[in-house]
């Protein structure tokens, strides 16, 4: 499957783990960004966008041209009601354990983020070891870790053509697929 680069204008093709990534963040109801090949210029695709490029393809016609994201329209503030509740206070995380044993209890578990009427996806870490951080890059800093069998939720995903990273609270990415290994089983 190709694309057209809304820089260069010159078509790229698009990976079978590219391909599911994004098909991951179109389940999820976002949008999805692609790396070009030749200028590396991010090119988001909607839904639809992706699916005409699919149909595309799959006819032997040209490649679909990406989009530039569209901005969401800001909409103005609704008024608040004369008598508004307070907000409830937000509970804390526990701190993490610092020292060479883990605590079960004290490592913060990703819970369901999901906006109203987005679907959230589940994984399960199948590697010994996985660093949590706060980017989608191996050189952003780690701000926690995670063990095999450790279940997360997944709000959106993230892929370069060759590694796939999830998002899994606020500022928290994994890796789902890293270097040709697979970190997180989707469920």
């Amino acid at each position: 499957m190709e694309i057209t680069c809304i820089s260069c204008k010159k078509p790229f093709k698009l990976n079978a783990l590219e391909i599911g990534a994004a098909m991951l963040d179109y389940s999820l109801g976002h949008s999805h960004t692609f790396g070009c090949d030749h200028c590396q210029t991010k090119n988001t695709l909607t839904k639809a966008a992706f699916e005409t490029a699919k149909d595309a393809f799959e006819s032997g016609t040209k490649p679909v041209a990406a989009m530039p994201a569209a901005k969401p329209a800001i909409a103005p503030a609704p008024a608040k009601p004369a008598m508004a509740k307070p907000a409830a206070a937000m509970p804390t995380a526990k701190p993490m354990v610092a020292a060479h044993g883990r605590d079960d209890d004290a490592m913060p578990k990703a819970g369901p983020r999901a906006e109203a009427g987005m679907t959230v996806k589940g994984g399960t870490v199948l590697v010994a070891s996985l660093h949590v951080r706060k980017d989608h890059s191996t050189t952003s800093e780690t701000v926690r870790g995670l063990v095999k069998g450790d279940k997360v939720t997944i709000s959106t995903t993230w892929s370069d053509g060759t590694n796939t990273w999830a998002q899994i609270g606020a500022n928290e990415w994994a890796a789902v697929e890293h270097g040709g290994k697979k970190m997180i089983e989707l469920n």
